[in-house]
């Protein structure tokens, strides 16, 4: 043992270098078991084993944390009384755990743990302030050794074979909650020693129908209380500076009329047979029951309905109307644009076309006058145009001139001139005269 861990003292108080202690044997526990102290966290291993004993050793500073171990059955100690958190989860065949010597602990944590039923913890006096402690999914039977004053945290969830608990406290502080939450077995839930509440309570989803505040003086913090109440009731309540809500599936009227008489100042909440919403939530002053608002007559006089038809008929009219005259509107529209254009075809055509014509003023000048601005495109194109003299002018003739014959015949080789070939031509030649 000591050759595993550094020997802080003259006694057996353990220190592992690494801070953390594995248990994957039962050897393992057994020299754990060997230190009156063991500095560090110990942890249980996933293929643990099934029964782990820890008598002999006093104090771990440090944590214990066990989870997701699968054949863990029994976990127990008769020595240990300091711990420094204490976490059980996920452990499916634990069903034996006996602790009864912890008295120190901070935190308590344990959850999914289905086969518990029972345990044997904490049994004596407590030293030092417990911070959270969380019992959810479990199946104990009963929480009486839950007695210790808690300063941030109690939370106690759906654990199927709960039946009563108590809160024992005089007072939840400011900083501190408690949660009693669906629990469906719970049927029993003593506040009777609750004088002041300063912090959170929150109750709802249990089997409980009696809530009994009986010295609850003040409420300073949160209160919620959901459930299927027949009967709660305050007495001694004087003062809300903090936020109080109540919602019962059944009727609890007479203390929501009771609430509404104190005439407390703060904002609270009261709401009766939820289920049937006879009675609506109040606010600062909230009443028993509301009355029912006035009904609406859902049928209508006779003048109201023709009334209503008529102007449903005249509002189906006016839409085919609007739609007749767009129709109208967009065939004058194209019938417009349509006509302007075949006017403007019409107006490209000549409108004398004995008026165009082409005259030769003289030898270097020649005009043309066209009808208007406009000319003719088909006289344009066309290949011959009507040439006449000029007004006042005499026929002329050119100067008779004798024919010049050509040298008959022709040769394929001629004789060049510079950069130019003469040919000779053999061709019988035409004599021809020009117009007399």
């Amino acid at each position: 043992m000591k050759s595993k861990w550094t020997l802080l003292t003259f006694l057996t108080d353990c220190a592992p270098a690494s801070k953390l202690l594995t248990i994957k044997t039962s050897q393992d526990a057994s020299d754990l078991s060997t230190c009156t102290t063991f500095t560090g966290n110990v942890v249980v291993a996933a293929d643990g084993p099934e029964e782990i004993a820890l008598d002999g050793i006093k104090t771990i500073l440090g944590n214990i944390d066990i989870e997701n171990v699968a054949k863990l059955r029994s976990l127990s100690s008769t020595s240990l009384q300091a711990v420094t958190s204490f976490t059980l989860n996920n452990l499916p065949l634990l069903e034996e755990l006996n602790i009864p010597a912890l008295k120190n602990f901070s935190s308590l944590k344990w959850s999914a743990l289905p086969k518990l039923t029972e345990c044997k913890i904490a049994t004596g006096a407590l030293e030092g302030e417990i911070q959270e402690i969380t019992i959810y999914g479990t199946s104990l039977k009963s929480l009486d050794w839950l007695t210790w004053p808690i300063g941030a945290v109690l939370n106690i969830t759906a654990n199927d074979n709960l039946k009563a608990f108590k809160i024992p406290y005089g007072t939840i502080n400011v900083g501190s909650a408690i949660t009693l939450s669906s629990n469906p077995s719970l049927k029993s839930i003593d506040v009777s020693s609750l004088g002041g509440i300063y912090g959170g309570l929150a109750i709802s989803g249990n089997a409980i129908d009696t809530l009994s505040f009986e010295k609850l003086e003040s409420i300073s913090g949160f209160v919620q209380l959901n459930g299927d109440y027949k009967n709660i009731s305050m007495p001694a309540l004087t003062k809300i500076s903090g936020a109080l809500g109540v919602d019962s599936t059944a009727d609890i009227a007479a203390f929501c009329v009771s609430l509404q008489e104190k005439k407390l100042a703060g904002h609270y909440d009261c709401t009766s047979n939820t289920q049937k919403a006879n009675v609506p939530s109040t606010s600062e002053t909230p009443t028993a029951s509301s009355p029912a608002p006035t009904p609406t007559p859902s049928n209508s006089t006779d003048s109201d309905s023709n009334n209503s038809g008529f102007a449903s008929k005249a509002a189906i009219a006016g839409v085919v109307v609007g739609i007749l005259i767009s129709l109208i509107v967009c065939l004058g529209i194209y019938y417009f644009v349509r006509r302007r254009a075949r006017k403007q075809v019409k107006e490209i055509s000549p409108k004398d076309p004995e008026a165009d014509s082409v005259e030769l003023a003289g030898a270097d000048a020649m005009s043309v006058s066209m009808a208007g601005s406009r000319m003719s495109l088909n006289e344009l194109e066309s290949p011959v145009v009507r040439l006449e003299m000029a007004s006042g002018r005499m026929r002329q003739e050119l100067p008779a001139v004798l024919p010049v014959e050509m040298d008959g015949g022709w040769e394929s080789g001629g004789e060049t001139a510079g950069s130019v070939r003469t040919v000779a031509s053999r061709a019988p030649l035409v004599r021809h005269e020009l117009p007399g």
